[in-house]
């Protein structure tokens, strides 16, 4: 069909936005992405997975590629990825002018184990937030994601992780120990019936198992990769089939973003249980 032809180029323009945000957009993560290129083929994830997205729009006609603003497809999506290798790899091998713009990026440990000790040594490294001459050698997330507002650190597979508890702990204690600068951070952990409901929303068990476990404060890991020490945070969670998600998160963003945050209070249920949502 011609253009003139074309109800969507019939709209208004601020009716086509949107249209064009939620097909560029999705709730879901796109996991273990490809870049498409040939040297990318080879190295596809098992675990690759896109959810529906309306890409296709773009190569409706030119103008509509033109007119829609491609940078949200990197800047408002979340990028979950399961190994160093698929994440580098997709950040190094995207376009530059979006590889540099991404925000929000998930790290999935399900394939962790102590029989491959090496993939939760790789992860360990890649999130140290150094940069220079090594970091570009061996491979840094702050080099290769400078835009990164957004860390999300999926636990949610601890169950099925072969490791020790407090292994596992030690993990993600060092994965939030050398960054800073975020926005906001969040960790996903696995919380099912009503004694794990009893239990505080920042309890390692959700995240690893176990509270016996080292003595670190989970929400003081978090808090400090966020803003600065003194900037306003807010923490907050929710719970959802079977998942508990733990933020913390500062609240230039979501003044920036103008989102309220209106779920319900710390207070305990009357059953000893915590709230699905909460601050």
């Amino acid at each position: 069909n011609s253009q003139l032809q074309s109800r969507l180029l019939c709209m208004p323009g601020e009716i086509r936005n949107i249209i064009y945000h939620y097909s560029l957009t999705t709730d879901l993560p796109i996991t273990d992405p490809t870049t498409g290129e040939p040297c990318h083929t080879t190295t596809k994830s098992l675990h690759h997975g896109i959810p529906p997205l309306g890409t296709a729009l773009l190569q409706t006609c030119r103008l509509i590629y033109y007119e829609a603003d491609i940078r949200q497809l990197y800047t408002r999506n979340t990028f979950r990825f399961t190994s160093v290798t698929h994440m580098h790899r997709f950040l190094v091998l995207l376009p530059h002018e979006h590889g540099r713009i991404i925000e929000d990026l998930e790290v999935d440990i399900r394939d962790i184990n102590e029989t491959h000790p090496g993939v939760s040594r790789d992860w360990t490294q890649y999130l140290s937030w150094s940069e220079g001459i090594w970091a570009k050698k061996l491979g840094s997330l702050k080099d290769d994601a400078p835009a990164m507002k957004v860390l999300r650190l999926n636990f949610e597979a601890w169950p099925k992780v072969s490791m020790s508890r407090r292994h596992l702990w030690d993990i993600l204690r060092r994965l939030l120990s050398n960054i800073n600068g975020l926005e906001k951070v969040v960790v996903v952990g696995s919380t099912k019936g009503m004694p794990m409901a009893k239990r505080e929303p920042w309890s390692p068990v959700h995240f690893v198992g176990s509270d016996d476990v080292w003595s670190d404060d989970l929400v003081e890991l978090m808090s400090a990769t966020v803003g600065q020490p003194d900037e306003d945070k807010l923490i907050r969670w929710t719970r959802s089939n079977g998942a508990i998600s733990l933020e913390v998160v500062s609240k230039v963003r979501l003044r920036k973003r103008n989102r309220l945050w209106v779920g319900k209070s710390t207070a305990e249920k009357s059953d000893g249980s915590w709230p699905e949502n909460g601050s």
